[in-house]
Protein backbone atom coordinates (compact mmCIF):
# COMPACT_ATOMS: atom_id res chain seq x y z
CA UNK A 1 0.00 0.00 0.00
CA UNK A 2 1.31 3.43 -0.96
CA UNK A 3 0.63 6.34 1.38
CA UNK A 4 -0.17 9.45 -0.66
CA UNK A 5 -0.62 11.80 2.30
CA UNK A 6 1.12 11.17 5.61
CA UNK A 7 -0.61 14.25 7.04
CA UNK A 8 -4.06 12.69 6.50
CA UNK A 9 -2.88 9.45 8.06
CA UNK A 10 -1.62 11.30 11.13
CA UNK A 11 -4.78 13.40 11.30
CA UNK A 12 -7.03 10.35 11.70
CA UNK A 13 -6.00 9.34 15.26
CA UNK A 14 -6.04 12.99 16.31
CA UNK A 15 -9.61 13.36 15.05
CA UNK A 16 -10.57 10.15 16.86
CA UNK A 17 -8.94 11.46 20.07
CA UNK A 18 -10.88 14.73 19.80
CA UNK A 19 -14.11 12.80 19.30
CA UNK A 20 -13.39 10.53 22.23
CA UNK A 21 -12.63 13.45 24.57
CA UNK A 22 -15.77 15.30 23.45
CA UNK A 23 -17.87 12.17 23.97
CA UNK A 24 -16.50 11.55 27.46
CA UNK A 25 -17.05 15.18 28.41
CA UNK A 26 -20.57 15.49 26.97
CA UNK A 27 -22.92 16.50 29.81
CA UNK A 28 -20.35 15.17 32.23
CA UNK A 29 -17.50 17.61 32.57
CA UNK A 30 -14.36 16.05 33.98
CA UNK A 31 -10.74 16.99 34.45
CA UNK A 32 -9.71 15.19 31.25
CA UNK A 33 -11.63 17.57 28.96
CA UNK A 34 -8.79 20.10 29.08
CA UNK A 35 -6.61 17.66 27.19
CA UNK A 36 -8.66 18.27 24.05
CA UNK A 37 -6.40 21.22 23.32
CA UNK A 38 -3.46 18.90 22.62
CA UNK A 39 -4.98 17.01 19.65
CA UNK A 40 -6.68 20.20 18.43
CA UNK A 41 -3.38 22.08 18.32
CA UNK A 42 -1.66 19.15 16.63
CA UNK A 43 -4.49 18.86 14.09
CA UNK A 44 -4.25 22.58 13.28
CA UNK A 45 -0.48 22.25 12.88
CA UNK A 46 -1.00 19.32 10.49
CA UNK A 47 -3.42 21.40 8.42
CA UNK A 48 -1.04 24.35 8.25
CA UNK A 49 2.05 22.29 7.42
CA UNK A 50 0.46 19.43 5.49
CA UNK A 51 2.07 20.51 2.21
CA UNK A 52 5.71 20.43 3.36
CA UNK A 53 5.04 17.33 5.46
CA UNK A 54 3.53 15.38 2.54
CA UNK A 55 6.33 16.59 0.26
CA UNK A 56 8.93 15.36 2.74
CA UNK A 57 7.21 11.97 2.99
CA UNK A 58 6.78 11.46 -0.76
CA UNK A 59 10.34 12.53 -1.51
CA UNK A 60 11.48 9.60 0.67
CA UNK A 61 8.72 7.14 -0.21
CA UNK A 62 7.63 7.99 -3.78
CA UNK A 63 4.45 6.55 -5.19
CA UNK A 64 4.03 5.16 -8.73
CA UNK A 65 3.08 7.80 -11.27
CA UNK A 66 -0.63 7.84 -12.13
CA UNK A 67 -1.20 6.13 -15.49
CA UNK A 68 -4.22 8.35 -16.24
CA UNK A 69 -2.16 11.47 -15.66
CA UNK A 70 0.58 10.08 -17.92
CA UNK A 71 -2.00 9.44 -20.66
CA UNK A 72 -3.29 13.01 -20.30
CA UNK A 73 0.24 14.41 -20.56
CA UNK A 74 0.95 12.37 -23.68
CA UNK A 75 -2.26 13.58 -25.29
CA UNK A 76 -2.34 17.24 -24.29
CA UNK A 77 0.99 18.45 -22.87
CA UNK A 78 3.32 18.69 -25.86
CA UNK A 79 6.62 19.17 -23.96
CA UNK A 80 6.16 15.83 -22.19
CA UNK A 81 6.35 13.87 -25.45
CA UNK A 82 9.64 15.61 -26.31
CA UNK A 83 11.31 14.65 -23.04
CA UNK A 84 13.94 11.93 -22.98
CA UNK A 85 13.20 8.89 -20.76
CA UNK A 86 15.36 10.37 -17.98
CA UNK A 87 13.61 13.74 -18.29
CA UNK A 88 10.21 12.06 -18.14
CA UNK A 89 11.23 10.25 -14.98
CA UNK A 90 12.47 13.49 -13.41
CA UNK A 91 9.35 15.35 -14.55
CA UNK A 92 6.95 12.70 -13.22
CA UNK A 93 8.75 12.54 -9.87
CA UNK A 94 8.65 16.30 -9.44
CA UNK A 95 5.07 16.60 -10.67
CA UNK A 96 3.91 14.08 -8.07
CA UNK A 97 5.74 15.89 -5.28
CA UNK A 98 4.47 19.27 -6.46
CA UNK A 99 0.80 18.32 -6.67
CA UNK A 100 0.92 16.58 -3.30
CA UNK A 101 2.90 19.38 -1.64
CA UNK A 102 0.83 22.32 -2.83
CA UNK A 103 -2.74 23.33 -2.00
CA UNK A 104 -5.11 23.53 -4.98
CA UNK A 105 -8.59 24.92 -4.38
CA UNK A 106 -11.49 25.72 -6.67
CA UNK A 107 -13.04 29.08 -5.79
CA UNK A 108 -16.78 29.68 -6.08
CA UNK A 109 -19.53 30.07 -3.56
CA UNK A 110 -17.33 27.88 -1.39
CA UNK A 111 -13.86 26.34 -1.62
CA UNK A 112 -13.81 22.90 -3.24
CA UNK A 113 -11.28 20.18 -3.99
CA UNK A 114 -9.63 20.27 -7.41
CA UNK A 115 -9.64 17.07 -9.53
CA UNK A 116 -6.26 15.41 -9.94
CA UNK A 117 -6.15 15.92 -13.72
CA UNK A 118 -6.71 19.66 -13.32
CA UNK A 119 -3.99 19.80 -10.66
CA UNK A 120 -1.64 18.02 -13.05
CA UNK A 121 -2.55 20.34 -15.94
CA UNK A 122 -1.68 23.43 -13.91
CA UNK A 123 1.36 21.99 -12.13
CA UNK A 124 2.90 20.55 -15.31
CA UNK A 125 3.68 24.07 -16.53
CA UNK A 126 5.51 25.07 -13.37
CA UNK A 127 7.36 21.76 -13.13
CA UNK A 128 8.48 22.03 -16.75
CA UNK A 129 9.62 25.60 -16.20
CA UNK A 130 11.72 24.59 -13.20
CA UNK A 131 12.74 21.13 -14.38
CA UNK A 132 16.43 21.97 -14.12
CA UNK A 133 16.17 24.34 -11.18
CA UNK A 134 16.79 23.12 -7.64
CA UNK A 135 13.75 25.02 -6.33
CA UNK A 136 11.05 23.38 -8.43
CA UNK A 137 8.50 24.19 -5.69
CA UNK A 138 9.14 27.90 -6.42
CA UNK A 139 9.77 29.22 -2.95
CA UNK A 140 6.72 29.59 -0.75
CA UNK A 141 4.21 29.77 -3.63
CA UNK A 142 2.18 27.01 -2.04
CA UNK A 143 -1.45 27.87 -2.83
CA UNK A 144 -3.13 27.76 -6.23
CA UNK A 145 -6.67 29.13 -6.43
CA UNK A 146 -8.75 28.38 -9.53
CA UNK A 147 -11.83 30.27 -10.72
CA UNK A 148 -14.02 28.83 -13.47
CA UNK A 149 -14.04 32.16 -15.33
CA UNK A 150 -12.19 35.51 -15.24
CA UNK A 151 -12.48 37.05 -11.80
CA UNK A 152 -12.13 40.36 -9.94
CA UNK A 153 -10.04 40.70 -6.79
CA UNK A 154 -9.39 43.35 -4.14
CA UNK A 155 -6.06 44.20 -5.79
CA UNK A 156 -7.55 44.30 -9.30
CA UNK A 157 -11.32 44.98 -9.12
CA UNK A 158 -12.03 44.01 -12.72
CA UNK A 159 -12.24 40.74 -14.61
CA UNK A 160 -8.84 39.16 -15.29
CA UNK A 161 -7.41 35.67 -15.80
CA UNK A 162 -4.14 35.57 -13.87
CA UNK A 163 -2.75 36.99 -10.64
CA UNK A 164 0.25 36.23 -8.42
CA UNK A 165 1.15 37.35 -4.92
CA UNK A 166 4.64 36.25 -3.92
CA UNK A 167 4.29 37.83 -0.49
CA UNK A 168 1.28 35.60 0.23
CA UNK A 169 2.49 32.57 -1.75
CA UNK A 170 -0.58 32.58 -3.99
CA UNK A 171 -1.26 31.92 -7.69
CA UNK A 172 -4.77 32.66 -9.00
CA UNK A 173 -5.99 31.54 -12.41
CA UNK A 174 -9.09 31.45 -14.56
CA UNK A 175 -9.64 27.85 -15.66
CA UNK A 176 -11.46 29.02 -18.77
CA UNK A 177 -8.38 30.81 -20.11
CA UNK A 178 -6.01 28.14 -18.78
CA UNK A 179 -7.80 25.21 -20.42
CA UNK A 180 -8.20 27.09 -23.70
CA UNK A 181 -4.46 27.82 -23.76
CA UNK A 182 -3.68 24.12 -23.29
CA UNK A 183 -6.16 22.87 -25.88
CA UNK A 184 -5.73 25.70 -28.42
CA UNK A 185 -2.20 27.04 -27.87
CA UNK A 186 -2.06 29.06 -31.10
CA UNK A 187 -5.27 30.92 -30.21
CA UNK A 188 -4.82 31.68 -26.52
CA UNK A 189 -2.07 33.22 -24.41
CA UNK A 190 -0.93 30.74 -21.77
CA UNK A 191 -1.75 32.35 -18.43
CA UNK A 192 -0.47 29.27 -16.55
CA UNK A 193 3.06 29.83 -17.83
CA UNK A 194 2.61 33.54 -17.13
CA UNK A 195 1.63 32.92 -13.50
CA UNK A 196 4.61 30.63 -12.93
CA UNK A 197 6.91 33.06 -14.75
CA UNK A 198 5.89 35.85 -12.38
CA UNK A 199 6.35 33.50 -9.42
CA UNK A 200 9.85 32.46 -10.51
CA UNK A 201 10.88 36.06 -11.20
CA UNK A 202 9.56 37.20 -7.80
CA UNK A 203 11.08 34.37 -5.77
CA UNK A 204 14.38 33.50 -7.48
CA UNK A 205 16.36 36.61 -6.60
CA UNK A 206 19.69 35.02 -7.48
CA UNK A 207 18.89 34.84 -11.21
CA UNK A 208 20.46 37.49 -13.46
CA UNK A 209 17.64 38.09 -15.92
CA UNK A 210 18.60 39.34 -19.40
CA UNK A 211 18.02 42.87 -20.61
CA UNK A 212 14.98 43.13 -22.84
CA UNK A 213 15.04 44.77 -26.29
CA UNK A 214 14.00 48.41 -26.53
CA UNK A 215 11.20 47.43 -28.88
CA UNK A 216 10.15 44.63 -26.53
CA UNK A 217 6.45 44.60 -27.28
CA UNK A 218 7.08 44.62 -31.02
CA UNK A 219 9.34 41.56 -30.60
CA UNK A 220 6.77 39.86 -28.34
CA UNK A 221 4.09 40.46 -30.96
CA UNK A 222 6.25 38.81 -33.62
CA UNK A 223 6.90 35.79 -31.41
CA UNK A 224 3.41 35.31 -30.05
CA UNK A 225 1.43 36.24 -33.12
CA UNK A 226 -0.85 38.57 -31.14
CA UNK A 227 -0.93 42.34 -30.94
CA UNK A 228 -0.17 43.75 -27.50
CA UNK A 229 -3.76 44.76 -26.81
CA UNK A 230 -5.07 41.31 -27.75
CA UNK A 231 -2.51 39.51 -25.58
CA UNK A 232 -3.16 41.78 -22.60
CA UNK A 233 -6.91 41.50 -23.09
CA UNK A 234 -6.66 37.71 -22.79
CA UNK A 235 -4.93 38.14 -19.44
CA UNK A 236 -7.44 40.84 -18.48
CA UNK A 237 -5.07 43.79 -18.07
CA UNK A 238 -4.34 46.98 -19.99
CA UNK A 239 -0.66 46.06 -19.98
CA UNK A 240 1.62 43.38 -18.58
CA UNK A 241 5.25 43.31 -17.39
CA UNK A 242 7.36 42.22 -20.34
CA UNK A 243 9.73 39.78 -18.66
CA UNK A 244 7.00 37.30 -17.65
CA UNK A 245 5.55 37.64 -21.14
CA UNK A 246 8.89 36.70 -22.71
CA UNK A 247 9.34 33.77 -20.31
CA UNK A 248 5.83 32.59 -21.21
CA UNK A 249 6.60 32.85 -24.92
CA UNK A 250 9.92 31.04 -24.40
CA UNK A 251 7.98 27.99 -23.25
CA UNK A 252 4.84 28.30 -25.37
CA UNK A 253 6.39 29.58 -28.63
CA UNK A 254 9.97 28.34 -28.42
CA UNK A 255 10.48 27.72 -32.15
CA UNK A 256 9.31 31.18 -33.17
CA UNK A 257 11.15 32.70 -30.21
CA UNK A 258 14.45 31.21 -31.36
CA UNK A 259 13.83 32.52 -34.87
CA UNK A 260 12.70 36.04 -33.96
CA UNK A 261 14.96 36.76 -30.96
CA UNK A 262 17.87 34.28 -30.91
CA UNK A 263 20.02 36.24 -28.43
CA UNK A 264 17.23 36.61 -25.89
CA UNK A 265 16.25 32.99 -26.46
CA UNK A 266 19.81 31.88 -25.70
CA UNK A 267 19.83 33.94 -22.50
CA UNK A 268 16.60 32.43 -21.24
CA UNK A 269 17.74 28.98 -22.31
CA UNK A 270 20.86 29.37 -20.20
CA UNK A 271 18.66 30.20 -17.20
CA UNK A 272 16.14 27.39 -17.55
CA UNK A 273 18.60 24.94 -19.16
CA UNK A 274 15.84 22.93 -20.72
CA UNK A 275 17.23 20.42 -23.25
CA UNK A 276 13.77 20.05 -24.78
CA UNK A 277 14.44 23.22 -26.71
CA UNK A 278 17.91 22.35 -27.91
CA UNK A 279 18.25 21.82 -31.62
Amino acid sequence: MHIHSISRLLALPLAVAIGAILYSSYNNYNEHSIFIFIPVVLLVALYVFHGPLDHWWLSRFPIPFDKKIRAWLEAHFTPYSAFSPDEKKRFEYRLTLYTEGRLFQSVGKEMQEVPEDIKAMIAAHGVEMCLYMPDYLIGDMDRIFLYKHPFPSPAYPFLHSVETHAEDGVLILSLEQAVNAVLYPTDYYNVIYHAYAEAVIDTQKNIAWPSLPDDGWSVAEQIGGWKKDVLCQQAGFDTLPLLPVFVTLFFSRHDRFQLEAPALYASLHSIFRNPTFQK
